[in-house]
Formats: C-alpha cells, sequence, structure tokens
C-alpha cells in the first residue's frame, strides 16, 4: 500500500461511530471537521478517487481567485493535526463497491458534488461546438480528466447563462495573461485555448437584469478589467437591482482598438436550436419580449447553466443504491448546485448535527470496523495526505514566476510523485 500519513490513524473507539466521508471537496471536509470536534476518537477516513484533495476548491474555484482557495489551509490540519485519514486515489463504486464501503462504517456521508455540466435542452447540431463552463473551469484549473479539446475557442465565444460560473467564464477569457500573477492558472492549456483574447463575448441570459443569479462583485470585477468594453440589450427601464444598476452605468460605446475584448449581455433570450454555418456554431433564440427570433454566430458556445451527477454509466457517480439508515449527503449532491463555500459550511453543519442525533437516539450503532473493513481492497492504491504533501510540494518548487504554484496533471505523475518515485 502507498505510504500514508501516521498521523491519521486513529483507532475506532467503542463510544464513537467510524465514518467514511466520500469526496473531499469543502463539503466532505467541513463534515469530517465538525465530526471531528464532536466525536474527538472516532475513526473518519475521507475518500477522494483523486491523488489530491480539495475537489471544487482546487479544481472548480476560479484559479484567480486565490483567496477563496485559502480555505484549504484549515482543511489541511484536519489531516495533519487532527487525526483524519485522507485516501486518495479511490474511487468508491469502482475501486471499493457501495455496499461493501456501507458495511464497513457506522456512518457514511456523500459528499461527491455534481461534476458533470448540464446541456442545454434544444435540438444540437452534432457539428456545432459547445463545451461546458464546468469542464472549462477545470482544464483551467489543472484538472487531469477534463476532457476538453485543445483547439483554440476562437475570436467570438457565446456564454450562455448569468450565474457566477459564466462570469468567471468571462473573466477569465478577457483577461491579459499579466494579471494572472499569483493565480495558479494552467498556463499551457490557457495559450491552447485563449491563445488571444476574444474579440466578442456575447451573454445570454433567460431573465431580466433584475433576476440575473450572479453576484455583483463578480461583476464588478468583470467590469473592472483593463481592455474590456461592456455593453447591454434587452436592459428594461423597470429593471433594478445591483446588476441592472452596475450595467447602466458601465455600457459604453465600442473603443476601436483591435486588442480590446466587447463583453455584450443579453437579457431575456430563450436558446431555440444549436446549428452549425460557414464552419461556426449559431444559437437561434426567442425574445421574450416580443418573440423576434435573434442569432448569434461563435467559433464557440459555452453554457453555463448548472451541473449534473456526471455520466449515468459512471460507476462512482453516486445512484439511488447508494442509501441506506446512516447514509447522508451533503452539498450541491444533496442541494443542487448553488450555494457558496460559506453555505457549504452551513450545510455540513446541518448534516452533522442530523448525525449526531441518530447516533445518540440509537439509531446508530459503533459497531463497524471502520476502514480496516476496505483495506484489504485497496493494495498498492491509496494515496495518504503525507504522499499528496509530496505531490504539492513538487508543484510549488515547479511554479512559473508570478505563479504560485504549477499543477500536475499527468495522473502516473502525480502517483510517482507520491510513492517517492521522482
Amino acid at each position: 500500500m502507498v505510504g500514508t500519513h501516521t498521523s491519521q490513524h486513529v483507532p475506532p473507539s467503542s463510544a464513537s461511530p467510524t465514518v467514511a466521508v466520500v469526496g473531499s471537496g469543502p463539503s466532505g471536509c467541513y463534515v469530517a471537521q465538525f465530526l471531528s470536534k464532536t466525536w474527538p476518537d472516532s475513526e473518519i477516513t475521507v475518500f477522494e478517487s483523486l491523488p489530491a484533495p480539495y475537489g471544487l476548491i482546487r479544481y472548480g474555484v476560479a484559479a484567480d481567485h486565490q483567496g477563496t482557495k485559502g480555505v484549504v489551509r484549515q482543511f489541511d490540519r484536519l489531516f495533519t493535526r487532527g487525526g483524519i485519514r485522507f485516501a486518495g486515489n479511490v474511487t468508491v463504486g469502482r475501486d471499493i463497491d457501495f455496499a461493501r464501503l456501507a458495511a464497513s462504517f457506522d456512518v457514511v456521508v456523500l459528499a461527491t458534488g455534481l461534476p458533470g455540466d448540464r446541456e442545454l435542452d434544444v435540438p444540437r447540431d452534432p457539428r456545432a461546438r459547445v463545451v461546458g463552463a464546468g469542464a472549462l473551469l477545470r482544464a483551467l484549473n489543472g484538472f487531469p480528466r477534463h476532457g476538453l479539446p485543445r483547439a483554440p475557442l476562437g475570436s467570438r465565444v457565446l456564454v450562455i447563462g448569468m450565474g457566477n460560473v459564466a462570469l468567471d467564464v468571462l473573466r477569465l477569457l478577457s483577461k491579459d495573461s499579466a494579471d494572472f500573477t499569483g493565480s495558479d492558472i494552467d498556463d499551457e492549456m490557457l495559450a491552447q485555448l485563449r491563445p488571444e483574447r476574444p474579440a466578442t463575448l456575447d451573454v445570454i441570459a433567460r431573465s431580466g437584469a433584475s433576476q440575473a443569479k450572479c453576484d455583483a462583485a463578480m461583476l464588478r470585477e468583470l467590469i473592472a478589467l483593463n481592455g474590456v468594453d461592456v455593453a447591454v440589450s434587452g436592459l428594461d427601464e423597470k429593471d433594478s437591482g445591483p446588476v441592472a444598476d452596475l450595467l447602466r452605468g458601465s455600457a459604453a460605446p465600442a473603443r476601436d482598438e483591435a486588442s480590446r475584448t466587447r463583453v455584450t449581455f443579453h437579457f431575456g433570450l430563450v436558446p431555440e436550436s444549436l446549428t452549425t454555418r460557414h464552419g461556426r456554431t449559431v444559437l437561434t433564440a426567442e425574445r421574450r419580449a416580443d418573440g423576434a427570433r435573434v442569432e448569434f454566430a461563435a467559433d464557440t458556445v459555452v453554457t453555463a447553466i448548472g451541473f449534473t451527477h456526471g455520466a449515468a454509466h459512471d460507476d462512482g457517480c453516486p445512484g439511488p443504491d447508494w442509501a441506506g439508515d446512516h447514509v447522508y449527503r451533503v452539498g450541491w449532491l444533496s442541494r443542487g448546485a448553488q450555494g457558496t463555500i460559506a453555505q457549504n459550511r452551513k450545510h455540513a453543519q446541518q448534516v452533522v448535527s442530523a448525525i449526531v442525533g441518530d447516533f445518540e437516539a440509537g439509531r446508530i450503532q459503533a459497531a463497524k470496523p471502520g476502514f480496516a473493513g476496505v483495506a484489504g481492497l485497496l493494495a498498492h492504491r491509496v494515496v495518504g495526505f503525507g504522499d499528496w504533501q509530496r505531490i504539492e510540494a513538487a508543484e510549488r518548487s515547479q511554479a512559473r514566476p508570478g505563479r504560485c504554484r504549477r499543477k500536475i496533471t499527468d495522473l502516473d505523475q502525480m502517483l510517482a510523485l507520491a510513492t517517492g518515485a521522482r
């Protein structure tokens, strides 16, 4: 078995249940944190399919938002000093059958999130170039299995959606390379997907500006970028709120400068179809105000309309049979793709309260062996937290000037570093 950090091994106690947390993103780590405070003598194991922990924080939070990513420092202490085991490179559903996991732990918490981009439900030409915003952000974040073609997105990009994820896409595509100082952006992927900043970015929103779901602070950050001009259509005089006010105050005529990016927000448009014409992808949409149809031609369409559990054939995605009296769901997997990391923390507290209540009421017994019940299935597979720290040290030591790390995207290289082979 690949080495594990010695401080993680806490013998199970008859006084507290053994706990398996599946997923090491913020929701899973918060659950582990709160349970360890309630039951300091309990054996808690956090399983993660990748050799690297922290899921959404490492690969979902935009690479230029390092302040948000800083929450991992408190999670580091969970694994180095908190007595919690990190079991990386283990996919529940493939490496461990879920039924075996549930039979080995008194409590199982599913915190796998929603990894798949929701597809736009309109007729679509198979030749249309459409990518999901989640896949795009993961690619720019150095995710090993993003599956995104490395072809340039083009000079004209269409973004469907008006949430914070859409604004992440707009900002990352609009920024000058120098503006990524301090980030951990995957520079190679950025250069391949965006060799030059797009000339135009059109944003399609079904709702009006008053109902826009993005945070005003995120929109303000985009508007403040050098080299970005903002325009808006479909902004009704009755629209109110911070997003509408920001756009009214920021819209300006385009400047005749080739190096600038024009970002145009289009409100009140309902997508109807995606076709192709002259090598471009064409979106046809209906204008809600008058029923008129409008078209947008783009090199690439990016959908930022939500997330799903992932592919139905993926054994690692929790199915309806991943259930039981001692099985709980937390975070996006439980309540859908909404809420910030702070809201995930609050939800984790609520789930932990339910777990503790069930244990105190006798609905959960402290009787199962915990990690010992599955360890025999995981020979030569597990990446412990100490192993991850070797990977992280290599990423930081290889950081380019102006970057905080250079993420390793090759899984074999990550595992070689974890085992000390490199």
